[in-house]
Formats: structure tokens, C-alpha cells, sequence
């Protein structure tokens, strides 16, 4: 055999052989109100290649070994077969909220990732909170908002203008034992509340008798389920809210026992100390107490499923509470898909502006959506207000097999996981539009 044939195969084997060894590495982050349908859907796609353990492999920060597990976890590693892209394609999830994703594509904050070291390789969904961590910069971010409602302006990000790849619902929710004439909230009344922290039942019911306590709870200004309610509420976004939170020994079992205007710095000390300096609103620049809140729906779904019938009430500051032993209301705004499951621990959904939906599991609903084909109309049709576009951006340009990840997401699995996860909607399934974040709905004219 002449030397150049053999040069030549040398080559050719070499060239197949690195195409082999390929790794493509995609890293998301961004809004936790949308991490269920994400999570499913890169489950999904990777699933459609082979089996778990067979094709790929997954590791999660929750304790547990299952799905809903998997696809409610705030960051997860996955390594395998993704479907149209050659070799092994690395997935990494950290979810740390809308409004913060967009700073971190943007490359002002690092959000911490899952190392690749925490797969085993065991061949099923690996759940664990001591797994090994590190902090980079992520290329994609999913929002629930569009990156002019956040402060993010450091660098344009990708697409511009054609992001949206679905829709997010939300609604207003009270925690467990809210009182039966508390049933719907209107954007006066919610203004109110965020601007105060605080205001009496009757507020709500019209009946001058209801004297119990309602206080405000909500996420950090990282959150894009925040800056969707105060666009929604034409609060403006980047306004100071007064909002509470759970102390860090303030939930014993069930009961919520004590809670404080979140501290300036997040995290507070002594009586009324947080869980930590995440729950500061540091994006915008204003660290003022109660300002703040938390990092993440997860913790806030939880809060909304507890009973809050003796309760201390600090103000962020001082160690001796403002008001001991009593009962509050607590309100906030969840995605849907968190809502009903705070539902089902006990928290009690109410209408907005008069008008109210009741999420449900896929099965069984109207088009797969999540909702009854009465309540799947009011969201279609523009009658409910309570709803985002949920974007999917990135940073500089994208190389092939980014784009095939990032085609296929768009098109394919991101419909198919809103279709079991009901965390929101498809685009196609809308009959209106809004042009942005919290502007008026508008319907097609003949």
C-alpha cells in the first residue's frame, strides 16, 4: 500500500474518530416559574434517543430518584444522545430566575452549575444536595420577560425580537386557612398591598369587621414571576415593594410561626434571620428592607401550603416583633403549575380582577393545557390577564449544534413538555397578543 493511501486513511480515521469524541455543551438558566416544562422537555428529547442509562444519564440537586423530582430541581446535569447532534451532548441546568438569567447570559453574575463528576452513570435519575458545584457563565436563559423589563443592558441579547417559545399563566394565591370571603384580588388592591406589606382583611371582603392582617409575599428582584406581576399591576418594575418572608426558624411542621419584611441584606440576624443573603433584590440596585424576597417559586409554593394562625411579625430590623400570636393572611403570585401544587397542600387560589382559572394535571384537560375548556378560553381569548410570553435567549452566536439544540427545543420539545407538565401554553394555542410585558391584550381585527 502507497504511504499516501495510508496517510490518507490515517486521516480519515482520525477526522471519524474526533467527530466521536464530540462534546457539546449547552447551559441554561433563568425563570424557575418555567423549569418544569424545561426539564421535561430536555428529559424527553433525550429519552426519544434510548433509554436512561442507556443513552444518557441525569443527576439532579433534589433528594429523589424520579422524574417529578427531576423536572422540579433548580439544577440538574444531563450527558448522552440528544437527537440530530452527533457524539455526546452535555446539558446543564441552573434555575435562578428570569430577570437574573438575563444577567448572567449577559455575563454579569456566574450562577453555579452541577459538575459533570456528579453523574454515576447508575442508569436512573440520581437525586442529591451534595454534588459537586461550579460557577460559569451560561449561554441560554430562559424569561418570562422580555429582557427591556429587566435592567439587564450591558450587551443585546439573541433573538431579538422572535423569543417567545411559549406562554406562562400565573394567578393569585392565599396560604392555607384563608378565610372563605377572601376569593379574588383586583390590581388596585394588590398595589396597595406590595406598596404597604400590610393591610386588614376587609380591604378584600368590603366587611369592616374582617381586622385580620394580610401581608405580602413575593420573590427577589431576580424573579421574572416578579417583574411580571408589577408590570401586570402597572406597579413599575424596578419600584420599591414591601414583602415578607419566613424566618429561618419561623415554620415548625406545618405552621408558619414567624415572619419578618425581608432584612436589606436578604438574610437579617438574630430573631428575625432568613435562610439566606439570596433572598436580597440587590439587580436594580436597591437594597431597602422588604424589598427583597425569595430566590426561588419552590420555597414560595412550599410557604403558600402552610397555616399561619399565630404568627410573630418582625419589620426586618429590630429583634423584638412589631406584633405577637396572631393570625395572618398570607398573599403572592405563582406560575400555575406552582399553584396547584400549593392547592393541593392547602393554598387557596383566588380570581384576579374578577376573573379566576383552576389548573388542573394535563390529563384530562382541555388540549392538554392544564385547564377546563372554560378556563383554557378566558386565558385564549384575553378575558385573564395573568399571563408572559416565556423567551428563550442567548448570547453571541450560536455554532451548529447550539442551533439544532436550541431549533429543536423551539419547535419540537418545549410543546411537547407544556403538553405533560401544564406549565403553560403553546404559542398557537393564544387567539390574542400583548406587545409587552404587562401592556394591554389585544385581539385580532377584521
Amino acid at each position: 500500500m502507497k504511504l499516501k493511501t495510508i496517510l490518507a486513511g490515517a486521516m480519515a480515521l482520525g477526522i471519524t474518530s474526533s467527530a466521536m469524541a464530540q462534546t457539546t455543551e449547552i447551559t441554561i438558566t433563568g425563570a424557575t416559574a418555567f423549569r418544569q416544562a424545561t426539564m421535561q422537555a430536555i428529559y424527553d428529547a433525550y429519552a426519544s434517543a434510548g433509554g436512561l442509562g442507556n443513552t444518557f444519564n441525569v443527576c439532579h440537586d433534589f433528594n429523589g430518584n424520579n422524574l417529578s423530582q427531576l423536572i422540579a430541581s433548580n439544577k440538574a446535569v444531563f450527558s448522552g444522545t440528544f437527537p440530530g447532534i452527533t457524539g455526546t451532548t452535555v446539558i446543564r441546568t441552573s434555575f435562578n430566575g428570569s430577570t437574573e438569567g438575563l444577567n448572567a447570559i449577559a455575563g454579569n453574575n456566574d450562577p453555579t452549575f452541577l459538575q459533570t463528576a456528579a453523574l454515576l452513570n447508575t442508569g436512573s435519575i440520581q437525586g442529591s444536595t451534595t454534588t459537586p458545584t461550579e460557577a460559569l457563565r451560561p449561554k441560554f436563559s430562559f424569561s418570562d420577560v422580555y429582557q427591556s423589563t429587566s435592567p439587564v443592558d450591558n450587551e443585546v441579547l439573541n433573538p431579538v425580537g422572535a423569543s417567545a417559545v411559549g406562554v406562562v399563566t400565573f394567578t393569585m394565591i392565599a396560604n392555607e386557612g384563608a378565610p372563605a370571603d377572601l376569593n379574588n384580588v383586583t390590581i388596585q388592591q394588590a398595589r396597595q398591598l406590595w406598596t404597604s406589606g400590610i393591610q386588614p382583611l376587609s380591604l378584600f371582603t368590603g366587611d369592616p369587621t374582617d381586622t385580620t392582617w394580610v401581608l405580602a409575599t413575593g420573590r427577589n428582584d431576580g424573579s421574572g414571576t416578579r417583574a411580571a406581576y408589577l408590570t401586570e399591576w402597572t406597579y413599575g418594575v424596578a419600584n420599591l415593594v414591601n414583602q415578607y418572608i419566613a424566618t429561618k426558624t419561623g415554620i415548625t411542621g406545618n405552621d408558619i410561626t414567624a415572619l419578618t419584611l425581608v432584612p436589606a441584606d436578604g438574610k437579617g440576624s438574630g430573631n428575625f434571620e432568613t435562610s439566606g443573603t439570596s433572598n436580597a433584590s440587590t439587580l436594580w440596585g436597591q437594597t431597602a428592607t422588604g424589598n427583597g424576597g425569595y430566590s426561588s417559586s419552590s420555597a414560595l409554593r412550599s410557604l403558600m401550603g402552610y397555616a399561619s394562625s399565630s404568627v410573630d411579625i418582625y419589620n426586618g430590623v429590630d429583634n423584638s416583633p412589631d406584633v405577637e400570636d396572631t393570625t395572618v393572611v398570607l398573599l403572592t403570585w405563582l406560575s400555575t403549575a406552582d399553584a396547584r401544587n400549593a392547592a393541593s397542600n392547602g393554598g387557596k387560589l383566588l380570581s384576579y380582577n374578577g376573573v379566576g382559572v383552576t389548573p388542573i394535571a394535563a390529563a384530562g384537560s382541555y388540549l392538554l393545557s392544564g385547564f377546563n375548556e372554560a378556563d383554557f378560553k378566558k386565558i385564549t381569548s384575553g378575558a385573564y390577564s395573568a399571563w408572559s410570553y416565556q423567551h428563550l435567549y442567548y448570547h453571541g452566536n450560536l455554532s451548529a449544534n447550539e442551533n439544532t439544540w436550541y431549533t429543536a427545543m423551539k419547535n419540537t420539545w418545549i410543546p411537547q413538555g407544556l403538553a405533560i407538565t401544564s406549565n403553560g401554553l403553546e404559542l398557537g394555542d393564544m387567539g390574542v397578543s400583548r406587545p409587552d410585558d404587562g401592556f394591554p391584550i389585544v385581539a385580532p381585527v377584521l
